[in-house]
């Protein structure tokens, strides 16, 4: 039986796509804000606005996330009950496979927003990073009781299936992901895998090609090209 596994750590928010690279877990302080539900929440400020501005253009355009964190902590020190500020934290954390403290930025998030959804997806992640599949399984059901119908959602609790060896309960997850946004790499790779674990080489073959097409340059790239070369020469010789 041909059986390779390729990590895949894909996160998207807000429609963003991004796909989270990964990078040694580093420690930091955390000296953060907590919200108080007895303060009154203060309105949105000139200031805390420029300075997620800031945060946002690190991140997004100069792809610097630990500068970028510097700012969204100013913002939300300003204004704790900020969750998109958090939310931008925890993604940034996430690329700097700052596991624990991006953990914490999107569950700061939940207690500021409790419908946030996303959030939910965060801390689901986080959590699959560090190997505490349950709770994230119980984080990733909950995101989908709330919105059924996202697509990164149905990865994510996948990705948690497959890691403790549910292939079978992880494979209507990652078809559903697929059919809900067919152009989100990951969910193709993912496929790919649980394929091979059927002996389906065929099939997963098609499943990385689809994957790599859709994202040539992404952080997957590498891994499903040699996923595509090895399955090749395992059907050469059936």
């Amino acid at each position: 039986m041909f059986r390779i596994f390729v990590c895949i750590v894909v996160l998207s928010f807000a429609g963003s796509g991004l796909a989270v690279q990964t990078a040694p877990a580093e420690s930091s302080s955390r000296a953060k804000p907590s919200p108080t539900p007895q303060v009154q929440k203060p309105r949105p400020s000139r200031q805390r606005d420029a300075i997620m501005a800031t945060g946002e253009r690190l991140l997004f355009k100069e792809h610097d996330p630990a500068a970028s964190v510097n700012e969204f902590k100013k913002a939300i020190k300003m204004d704790p009950w900020y969750g998109q500020g958090y939310m931008l934290l925890g993604l940034a954390h996430m690329q700097l496979g700052q596991w624990s403290d991006a953990q914490w930025a999107f569950e700061e998030a939940t207690k500021v927003e409790p419908g946030n959804a996303k959030a939910y997806i965060g801390i689901g992640s986080a959590l699959n990073e560090q190997h505490d599949y349950a709770a994230a399984q119980k984080a990733l059901e909950h995101s989908l009781d709330m919105d059924p119908e996202s697509a990164e959602a149905h990865y994510e609790l996948a990705r948690t299936l497959a890691a403790t060896g549910k292939w079978a309960e992880a494979a209507p997850h990652v078809q559903r992901a697929i059919a809900l946004n067919p152009d989100y790499a990951g969910p193709h790779a993912l496929m790919g895998n649980i394929y091979i674990q059927n002996d389906n080489p065929q099939s997963a073959l098609h499943e990385f090609e689809e994957c790599l097409r859709l994202d040539p340059n992404g952080s997957l790239a590498p891994s499903v090209r040699q996923m595509i070369a090895q399955l090749k020469k395992v059907l050469a010789h059936q």
